[in-house]
């Protein structure tokens, strides 16, 4: 057996599940947890990481912000203390905290005389500096805009920084370089050794104290205690015209010109030849993040990046296609945000999953398989396969070409080195030297459509197909005779040499030509998608209803109380590091074992697997499945799962988690929906019937996955789980003291439980005292006193008759309520109940059953050609076979639970409590006998001589919104497939992929 494959998810050598749990537990107890506690205790307070070098660009989370900000150029970016970011743009100031982009341009800022800003700039002291064209600089240390005096030819900000011990702020403008400090603002001139005055393009400042400007046309000018010096093509440049600045992790000054990237070093500026590709590129942005990585947006050529390990560009991403980036931010997250100059700002985020996809007709992945020689193989949905290179999908041009269809189902290998391709048009068999020998139902297949591969111990292959199994062995076809016809998905040889065989509607082994149920009864009404064998023997499966467990032929469903609420679970992977991994249309999950332990042995009554998704890093939140190899775990611990958009690869040992804190700020205050100052709230009232309050946590990891707790002090008694929702409204809060507290957690659960907090008081009307209250309390007493003792005598006179009256006309209205309760449930000709009363039934039964986690079953019947039996022997006669069917409905159930209702002309339909999906089987198999036994001849009939009925069946453990038209509906679909396979029988609904 191949490394990795899906059926066991281990590395070959390595103990299984039961075998090791003691080290498992051990590993992760005095292990992971003592990594955690360790790393959580020095990492809190500490910055994150920059986004992952080892990823290629496109493999990060990508988020274009456009349409969102009232101007599309982004000059400058920053973020201040409270983790709130500021963007510059033409169109005002702008916001964001996590959820929208708030424009503050004049109207909201009467203090701003210019709409276009120019550069924002968060000093050492938390301190948002803000420069405009035309109209100044403006600084705010709280919510207030507060414009900064500078000389009147000053105009206009470009750029700030702060340098030295010293705090200085120094600003380019559009009157040259000027310095502010203690004694006032400073124009640096051609005295101060400063070219003459021109356009600066990039100001910043390294940890000396030093700072350097580029400056148009003459190249990079560099300040240090007093000192100019400039830096021109003599000086290393290759040439005068620099657009961007940057200082490097290690302190490095580098310079992005007309003419490509250079750095300083010893005196001059040099070239670095791992970015040799950005040589004669033009450089208008240039950035260095905290962990050394070098980002450069050349014009045409997207984004490129330079870390110790690799330098590589991505020219493909959304919305920079052309575009001339202007600002970098690295936030403390570790995002990176990019400003444009006309598609707006930009977001690239690690994700805990990566996305892997490539240029091609389509990148629905359906299979994933590691060869022997450590070959990635993927197969598509409509573009044939592909190969996993340079952290790309890229398509095997040469197999596909010879391939019978670009519809891949299934991928495997055998012993002597042959890829095996399942497709929609059979199996194609591709040699080590690149033939390819390819079979179809011309060849002996049972079916064209292959779902299924497993290498059988004789050296062959057996094959799953849409219509059955076979084992190839060299170029003859061998079929399983008692699987034709059968729809395959999963296959799966045991050490016994028995073939367990999963399919769209059950469980088969077959062995020896002989094909049964495997000991069980063969799992009707569930699709069998994927085998995980464990080396204890058990034998774990995937289904379209959850995990199952054989073991010892006694079959265990984890379903709900292992959190799979219907999901169908498509493949299983074991990590070896105590944990599971499914895929699903839901998308991914990770289960402890020691969770399926606890279950097992009681001690736990519900378990939930941790889901992702596209907050996650995932493209499409569906993973394709319903076929052999759709997920698989390479030699190197990385697990890969195909999806709708592309390979998901989850790598448990090198997962990044974030584990910032999230900032948390009350943003608005809304009483009665005037807007009221954070800072200013102070008392309230008297009369306010809303206040409403706006909060945010600055997480940008993943902003849709921070959620939130609230309260107020004196008035909740617990924290409100507020999901991701950003407002908490109170309506008629009684006067008082109160204190509103919100707290937030990242997108990995980490919560910031200090979070933001603000106090206010309502205060009370005259009519709230307590003084008044007391005394109208006394009078109210007393007028209630008195009214009470005047209606005791009167009442006391009038209740003899009132109840003689009462209890004649209750036991006559008793009894006419019964009867017609009776009769209206009934049908009127077969005197079983009609379809109200079903329908009634039906709902009661859903709530009861989702409260008390039990399972239920509706059977939908038809008898089968009633029409052909209406027009052979008349109405009359069809009414009597409708009341005889009925008859014989309602003896094969149990009369005090179940209920068997006429629900329109010839169809019947069944309420079966208590009851799941194996029961209903039987007692659909019941009712079918109990209608041929009736023995009503019918020649019209194509099915049978006698009249026979058809049923769906669909079952489930409901939810508290569980509706009666879906469970309906499911049940008239196997209704309908029960009819068109042939009539006379049972079918169970389906879940397709």
């Amino acid at each position: 057996m191949a490394d990795g494959r899906v059926l066991n998810g281990k590395v070959p050598g390595k103990p299984g599940r039961m075998g090791a749990i003691g080290l498992r537990m051990s590993r992760r107890v005095g292990g992971w947890s003592l990594f955690v506690l360790i790393a959580c205790g020095l990492l809190a307070g500490a910055p994150a990481r920059a986004l992952d070098p080892d990823r290629a660009i496109g493999q990060l989370t990508h988020v274009w912000y456009e349409n969102q900000l009232p101007q599309g150029t982004v000059l400058s970016i920053a973020q201040r203390k409270d983790g709130s970011i500021w963007l510059a743009t033409y169109g005002g100031l702008v916001h964001y905290s996590g959820a929208e982009f708030d424009d503050i341009d004049p109207r909201m800022a009467p203090a701003l005389k210019s709409t276009a800003i120019t550069v924002v700039y968060v000093d050492h002291d938390g301190t948002l500096w803000i420069g405009t064209l035309n109209g100044g600089l403006y600084r705010s240390r709280g919510r207030e805009l507060e414009p900064v005096a500078l000389p009147a030819n000053i105009k206009s900000v470009f750029g700030i920084v702060q340098s030295g011990s010293s705090g200085a702020i120094w600003l380019t403008t559009n009157a040259g370089v000027a310095r502010m400090g203690a004694n006032g603002v400073r124009l640096l001139d051609e005295v101060s050794g400063f070219p003459p005055r021109g356009f600066y393009r990039a100001i910043v400042a390294d940890a000396t104290g030093g700072v350097w400007i580029a400056a148009d046309g003459v190249g990079v000018v560099h300040w240090h205690d007093g000192q100019v010096e400039t830096f021109d093509t003599k000086r290393g440049l290759p040439t005068n015209e620099v657009y961007s600045l940057a200082i490097a992790h290690n302190g490095t000054v580098w310079a992005g010109t007309q003419a490509g990237p250079v750095f300083y070093r010893n005196g001059h500026f040099e070239r670095d030849p791992r970015a040799a590709a950005l040589d004669g590129k033009r450089i208008y942005s240039i950035y260095g993040d905290r962990d050394g990585g070098l980002w450069f947006a050349p014009l045409g050529k997207g984004i490129c990046r330079l870390t110790a390990a690799r330098f590589d560009c991505d020219n493909t991403l959304s919305g920079m296609l052309g575009e001339t980036v202007r600002s970098m931010f690295e936030d403390r997250e570790g995002n990176l945000w990019m400003g444009t100059t006309s598609s707006g700002v930009h977001r690239f985020s690690d994700s805990k999953l990566v996305t892997v996809t490539g240029a091609m007709d389509s990148n629905a992945v359906r299979a994933v398989y590691q060869d022997s020689a450590g070959t990635l193989w993927v197969g598509t949905d409509g573009a044939g396969l592909a190969r996993y290179e340079d952290q790309t999908l890229v398509p095997a041009k040469a197999i596909n070409a010879k391939l019978p269809s670009l519809l891949i189902r299934a991928i495997q290998s055998d012993a002597t080195g042959n890829l095996w391709i399942g497709s929609t048009e059979g199996v194609s068999r591709i040699a080590p030297d690149g033939t390819v020998r390819n079979f179809g139902i011309g060849n002996g297949l049972p079916g064209s459509i292959v779902f299924a591969f497993a290498p059988g111990r004789d050296g062959g292959m057996w094959v799953g197909t849409l219509q059955g199994v076979a084992k190839i062995i060299g170029d003859k076809v061998d079929v399983i005779a008692g699987t034709r016809g059968d729809d395959t998905r999963a296959l799966y040889e045991d050490a016994d040499g028995r073939l367990w065989i999963g399919e769209r509607s059950g469980l088969r082994c077959a062995r020896d030509g002989v094909v049964d149920q495997c000991g069980t009864d063969g799992m009707p009404g569930m699709s069998v998608f994927a085998f995980h064998p464990e080396a204890n023997g058990d034998l774990w499966l995937g289904t379209s209803l959850g995990l199952m467990r054989i073991r010892k032929e006694v079959v265990q469903a984890f379903t709900k109380r292992a959190g799979f609420y219907g999901d169908a679970v498509f493949a299983m992977l074991d990590d070896d590091d105590a944990h599971v991994w499914v895929s699903s249309n839901r998308g991914i999950a990770r289960m402890a074992w020691s969770d399926i332990d606890a279950l097992d042995r009681g001690t736990l009554a519900q378990a939930e697997p941790h889901w992702y998704g596209k907050n996650d890093g995932m493209l499409s939140q569906q993973a394709n499945g319903a076929s052999q190899t759709p997920a698989w775990r390479t030699r190197d611990g990385r697990m890969w799962f195909g999806t709708a958009d592309g390979v998901v690869i989850v790598d448990p040992k090198h997962g990044r988690m974030n584990r910032m804190p999230p900032p948390v700020a009350i943003e608005r205050v809304l009483v009665d929906g005037r807007e009221v100052a954070v800072n200013r709230i102070g008392r309230i009232g008297p009369g306010t019937e809303r206040i409403e309050l706006h909060y945010a946590a600055m997480s940008y990891v993943a902003p849709a996955a921070v959620i939130y707790r609230y309260r107020i002090d004196g008035f909740d008694r617990d924290w409100i789980e507020a999901g991701a929702s950003r407002t908490a409204s109170y309506t008629n809060l009684p006067p008082g003291d109160y204190v509103f507290r919100v707290i937030a957690a990242n997108n990995d659960g980490v919560w910031n439980t200090d979070g933001a907090r603000m106090a206010f008081t309502i205060v009370p009307s005259w009519y709230e005292t307590w003084w008044l209250r007391t005394l109208v309390a006394l009078i109210v007493i007393g007028l209630l006193a008195a009214i009470y003792r005047l209606r005791v005598w009167r009442l006391q006179e009038r209740e003899r008759e009132l109840t003689r009256q009462v209890v004649q006309r209750t036991q006559a209205l008793h009894d006419a309520n019964a009867e017609l309760k009776r009769i209206a449930a009934l049908d009127g000709l077969t005197r079983i109940a009609n379809r109200g009363a079903f329908d009634q039934r039906l709902r009661e039964a859903l709530l009861a059953h989702a409260a008390s986690g039990t399972p239920l079953a509706v059977l939908m019947c038809d008898v089968d050609a009633f029409k052909a039996y209406n027009d052979t022997y008349g109405h009359l006669a069809g009414d009597v076979a409708l009341t005889a069917v009925a008859g014989a409905l309602a003896k094969a159930l149990h009369p005090d639970a179940d209920l068997a209702a006429r629900y329109g002309g010839e169809e019947f339909a069944i309420l079966l409590t208590d009851c799941d999906a194996y029961r209903a089987a039987s007692v659909a198999t019941r009712i079918l006998e109990a209608v041929r036994k009736l023995a009503i001849d019918h020649r019209s009939s194509s099915t049978a001589l006698h009249v026979t009925i058809s049923i769906g069946l669909a079952a489930v453990i409901p939810c508290a919104t569980e509706s009666p038209e879906a469970l309906l509906h499911r049940a008239d679909e196997a209704l309908y497939r029960a009819k068109a396979d042939g009539r006379d029988r049972m079918v169970g609904g389906l879940v397709w992929a």
